[in-house]
């Protein structure tokens, strides 16, 4: 019986994934967007921004090369965005319009300005951002690529893929299902440790694991309601 209700937990999670997959479909602001931030004085500096809507209030980040920077108020009404955020204790404010999967507008800092260009990620055309600097790719980086993956839950196992992406020590990217898609947060590898949260409706699935010769094995979380294992392998 608790095999059997630890399974229906995790179909529900799965479900969920779905869910929510489908309302970021519907949501045309709701994603993570890539693209730069210009200016005359610094140049063009790479921005990951990552939106929240929730009934026209935005929410969330922005990834800079000097770390992220917290969405502390934000509104979505009639194509223009408007957002505040703190940057270490100032304050950058972000006056834009969404036109189908591009964000374009601008923004202040300290008395300086620029503008700002973004497309949604996963949209045809996207433009093409500096690299940041990251770890090497091929041979020297372990994490980054497509991982198949399985969770046992008493011995019963739900595939999935992982996509991860690592730059120095941070790990970002998304896992899918049959069920649906989510973005990864929180996202860590040291010491040949990976680790990295999903988050749900229903809560927060903590995953950790070791990287050893292509493979992943390790231990999961979901929300404090039951604990299993998982493995993965590089594709």
């Amino acid at each position: 019986m608790q095999s059997k209700k630890l399974a229906t937990l995790l179909a529900i999670l799965l479900l969920t994934v779905a869910a929510s997959a489908a309302t970021l479909q519907s949501d045309p602001v709701t994603g993570k967007y890539t693209g730069v931030a210009k200016s005359a004085a610094i140049g063009d500096i790479p921005i990951t921004v990552n939106l929240k809507n929730d009934g026209g209030k935005l929410s969330g980040s922005v990834d800079t090369p000097n770390g992220p920077a917290a969405i502390t108020s934000g509104s979505f009404a009639g194509g223009k965005i408007m957002m505040k955020l703190d940057a270490g204790g100032n304050e950058i404010t972000i006056n834009a319009k969404l036109e189908g999967d591009k964000i374009t507008g601008e923004w202040e800092l300290a008395g300086q300005t620029g503008t700002l260009e973004l497309k949604r990620d996963g949209a045809a055309g996207a433009p093409s951002t500096p690299s940041a600097p990251s770890t090497p790719a091929a041979g020297g980086d372990p994490v980054t690529g497509d991982w198949d993956a399985t969770v046992d839950v008493q011995g019963q196992e739900f595939p999935f893929t992982l996509k991860l992406k690592l730059d120095g020590e941070k790990v970002t990217g998304s896992s899918e299902s049959a069920q649906g898609s989510a973005p990864l947060s929180n996202g860590s590898f040291k010491a040949g440790k990976l680790s990295f949260t999903l988050d749900t409706p229903n809560g927060a699935v903590t995953m950790s694991g070791l990287v050893k010769d292509g493979t992943l094995t390790g231990d999961f979380d979901f929300a404090g309601q039951f604990q299993g294992k998982w493995a993965a392998k590089k594709k």
